[in-house]
């Protein structure tokens, strides 16, 4: 904090935002890591004390409001906070001003009182319905109030692209930033991030860039096609699960299963794409006899969805259908298209291959459609979510085959009898049921392992 308590430290672009109230819809547009969330801080900061009044501060969930841009201007404005009431969770400055804090989940949650201004961090995360709710409310004691929206583009066919990609407004204007341009990131950030993306995408989420991304994401050329399967040192199928039949008049989606493997010299290989339209009990069916086909040394992932429904879902695969195999499911974070980024990179790269197969057409079509407003992308899903689960792990090869007892991975050992090490009720419990699991080495002390 330097001396004049209205300014925090940033740079250019942000101090330029900050001070900004010429319009009624201001934007920061950046790539990841630009400092959106504190730009949006300093201008509530600065503000909320020049002129007291009702604030408002957003955010897509919940979780994206607490963890960045309420976290960052507690933090900032600390010392004019007077208090924070989490149970109605409004912030009250020492001048009078209070700020109600709001996730946007429910475009609904926008309705409010009149609001002399508001910040809104990931806005481009939300349905363009809460912006037409939220703008009503800018009406402080009769005067115009400023709406500013901090976020990264999400194509030019978003509604935030029609407000503040669009020279023919004059109520709106737009600050740029890219992810390079932020001094407080760590040396060579925005490089790292650009290794894990194509040059397309980085456009967008290093650049801050409006860009059309529709089916321009991912080449079919990029997926070289083999006949033979190279030395690998881990497989895995990965599930991305859908349950609607198509009645001739809908287009729902499909169930799709990519079996990935990660080879010896660290390049991926899809093996296999099941992908059908089928009703809850033939998911489980297929799920299923595609274990058993596969065999027990291959790692089986699913997509959890969000809330109880999804747990219940996995729960039962986990207890009925998969019982005794090495099962894992994945909450995925992010939109699809970040999550595809590992595998689109790695493609671009030359480095994902594809197994000869009649289902290789579908999926390089699907690879070739790819991008936020594709009709279909469980195929890409499923082989990303693969990619995602299994990248962390260099663990020896086994390609749907059966391994020796003493090549089976620890790690995979430890998840699959987790459930039984985790009811050890004592040090000497616990060693006892790893000797089982490991056995002795060749020279008779026992393998000890972690839990942890």
């Amino acid at each position: 904090m330097q001396n004049d308590p209205y300014i925090v430290e940033g740079y250019n672009t942000q101090l330029e935002f900050a001070s900004c109230k010429s319009v009624p819809y201001i934007g920061f547009v950046g790539g990841r890591g630009s400092g959106k969330s504190t730009a949006l801080a300093m201008w509530l900061y600065k503000w909320s004390l020049l002129e007291r009044g009702l604030y408002g501060m957003y955010a897509p969930t919940f979780p994206l409001l607490s963890d960045t841009i309420q976290r960052v201007f507690l933090t900032i404005a600390k010392p004019h906070i007077k208090e924070l009431n989490q149970s109605k969770n409004t912030i009250r400055m020492f001048n009078g001003s209070e700020i109600i804090c709001r996730s946007l989940d429910d475009p609904e949650h926008a309705r409010g009182p009149s609001l002399r201004g508001a910040v809104w961090d990931e806005a481009s995360l939300s349905k363009q319905e809460a912006f037409d709710i939220l703008i009503a409310c800018l009406r402080y004691e009769g005067k115009q109030g400023t709406l500013l929206c901090a976020f990264t583009p999400r194509g030019l066919q978003h509604w935030t692209a029609d407000v503040f990609n669009n020279p023919q407004r004059p109520d709106a204007r737009c600050f740029h930033a890219t992810t390079s341009q932020n001094p407080f990131n760590p040396p060579d950030f925005a490089e790292t991030l650009r290794r894990q993306y194509t040059k397309k995408f980085a456009q967008q989420e290093i650049e801050g860039g409006f860009i059309s991304l529709g089916g321009t994401l991912m080449n079919r050329e990029w997926f070289k096609i083999v006949t033979a399967i190279p030395p690998l040192r881990s497989v895995i199928r990965y599930w991305d699960m859908a349950a609607t039949l198509s009645d001739g008049k809908n287009d729902p989606d499909w169930t799709a299963g990519a079996k990935v493997g990660r080879t010896e010299d660290g390049r991926w290989i899809i093996l296999d794409m099941r992908h059908a339209r089928l009703t809850p009990g033939g998911n489980e069916m297929l799920v299923g006899h595609t274990a058993s086909v596969d065999g027990k040394m291959v790692k089986i992932g699913m997509e959890e969805e969000p809330g109880s429904s999804g747990k219940s879902v996995v729960d039962h695969y986990r207890r009925t259908v998969l019982l005794g195999y090495n099962f894992h499911p994945m909450r995925p974070t992010g939109d699809k298209v970040v999550r595809a980024m590992p595998l689109a990179a790695a493609a671009e790269a030359g480095n994902v291959m594809i197994l000869e197969g009649k289902w290789n057409k579908d999926f390089l079509d699907e690879v070739e459609a790819f991008g936020y407003d594709c009709p279909h992308d469980d195929q890409v899903d499923a082989a990303a979510g693969a990619i995602n689960m299994l990248a962390p792990k260099f663990i020896r090869p086994h390609a749907g085959t059966s391994a020796r007892p003493d090549e089976v991975p620890r790690d995979e050992l430890i998840e699959t009898f987790r459930d039984i090490l985790d009811q050890a009720s004592t040090p000497a419990e616990r060693e006892e049921l790893l000797r089982i699991l490991y056995g002795q080495d060749r020279t008779g002390a026992v393998v000890k392992g972690s839990l942890a």
